[in-house]
């Protein structure tokens, strides 16, 4: 049976190196029963159950990212929580609160794989409410389950950089505050508060490889 990855091995692996990560058996369940249900053709299954392996090799490795959940039924579908200061202002006149974590849903459809997709396909915030970002989806009312644009992505793009861009965007490591950008303004208001607020910018420098 494969152990799972020490600290010193995860610092020689990376990133870069996530499918030769053996998973613990937490995971490997996850991935089992993931695996079991997947009705994806052929020509995606194989390519989809290695983004689920690299998903969850990336929660061991980061320290900072836990799975709940993985559905392979039609597509890639998980549920995760990320550890990273979250921005949010229930009241666009009120004071801004920094939560410590943000619960995502995550979507890499079969189309992803061959084709370019919306830079607001792959995540949609579940919580905290409130996300005080000028790249998160804004109704003006609940404010929950708010999509997160990442931009302009190419086809096949890998999911573990989707998570990378997630944690960049929420902690505004990779800032997106010009309202003439046509790469994903959600909430002009909040691209003008943080123009007007730039020196709060970025929330964290902390990597997102915890120990980096």
């Amino acid at each position: 049976m494969s152990t799972p990855a020490t600290p010193s091995t995860r610092r020689r692996l990376g990133l870069s190196s996530l499918a030769q990560v053996p998973l613990s058996p937490v995971h490997a369940a996850i991935l089992d029963a993931a695996r079991k249900r997947c009705g994806s053709p052929a020509a995606c299954r194989r390519r989809l159950e290695a983004e689920a392996h690299d998903l969850l090799a990336l929660a061991q490795e980061s320290g900072r990212l836990h799975v709940h959940w993985i559905d392979l039924s039609a597509g890639l579908r998980a549920k995760v929580e990320l550890e990273a200061p979250v921005p949010c202002m229930p009241d666009p006149a009120g004071t801004l609160r920094i939560e410590s974590r943000a619960l995502l849903g995550l979507t890499y459809s079969e189309q992803a794989i061959f084709l370019p997709q919306p830079g607001y396909a792959f995540v949609r915030i579940l919580q905290p409410a409130a996300v005080w970002l000028s790249n998160a989806g804004w109704d003006g009312q609940l404010n929950r389950d708010q999509p997160l644009c990442l931009g302009s992505l190419p086809a096949g793009v890998p999911l573990k950089e989707i998570i990378l861009l997630t944690y960049g965007a929420l902690t505004l490591q990779s800032a997106q505050i010009d309202l003439l950008d046509p790469a994903g303004v959600l909430n002009p208001m909040a691209a003008d508060w943080w123009q007007r607020n730039a020196s709060r910018i970025p929330l964290t420098r902390e990597p997102f490889l915890k120990g980096m």
